[in-house]
């Protein structure tokens, strides 16, 4: 009889923890589907394929606690747009709900499927590459951009347009973030433009254009 009990016991905590796995799968469906339906409303676009001529980040792939956080400064008027003018708005209009949904939805999306062509037979770009890639390192960029430190988002594979702007943005005093301004100080336009084109670059590493 012992046996018995303890078996039913058994199976009725599992049957509750499957349970509450169940439930938390489907709140995660539900916010991954709020988040991909604001995501393709009100910010394809400008961060889809059909904002690749525009001065704007790609943000599938990225750290989702970077994006509620800017977000919530868009919000909040601690972050004031200076390139489309627009998203202080569309972020005053979604709840921190919203917000996280977002968030999460672009972290788990394919940087891939953003069709960006990396010119890689022009002349210069290795040495620009090269370069850049001593210039990354020796800034120690990825102490922040690789390992998510001060909320630093994910640069690798980055829109070449984007980052010139960020990056001028930076050094104007635009924009403001630990360590940057500091930085960039010493920086030449060669060391710009190598380190963009190092950074935007190293979408060639990824395997975006293979079957898998």
């Amino acid at each position: 009889m012992n046996t018995l009990l303890s078996l039913l016991s058994a199976r009725a905590n599992w049957a509750g923890v499957v349970a509450i796995a169940l439930t938390l799968a489907g709140s995660h469906a539900l916010a991954e589907g709020r988040g991909a339906q604001i995501f393709q409303s009100q910010c394809a676009s400008c961060h889809g394929n059909e904002g690749i001529a525009l001065k704007t980040p790609i943000l599938h792939g990225q750290e989702p606690a970077y994006i509620v956080r800017s977000l919530m400064a868009f919000k909040h008027g601690g972050r004031i747009d200076q390139i489309m003018m627009s998203m202080n708005g569309i972020a005053s209009g979604l709840t921190e709900e919203d917000i996280g949904s977002v968030a999460r939805y672009l972290a788990g999306q394919d940087p891939c499927d953003i069709d960006i062509k990396i010119d890689y037979g022009r002349e210069g770009f290795r040495e620009a590459f090269s370069a850049g890639r001593e210039k990354y390192a020796s800034s120690n960029c990825g102490h922040c951009h690789e390992s998510f430190h001060h909320f630093a988002p994910r640069i690798i594979g980055q829109k070449a347009s984007y980052l010139k702007l960020a990056l001028s943005q930076f050094q104007a005093g635009v924009r403001v973030a630990p360590m940057m301004p500091r930085m960039l100080q010493s920086w030449t336009e060669e060391d710009f433009e190598n380190v963009v084109t190092y950074i935007s670059g190293m979408r060639l590493m990824r395997a975006c254009d293979s079957e898998y």
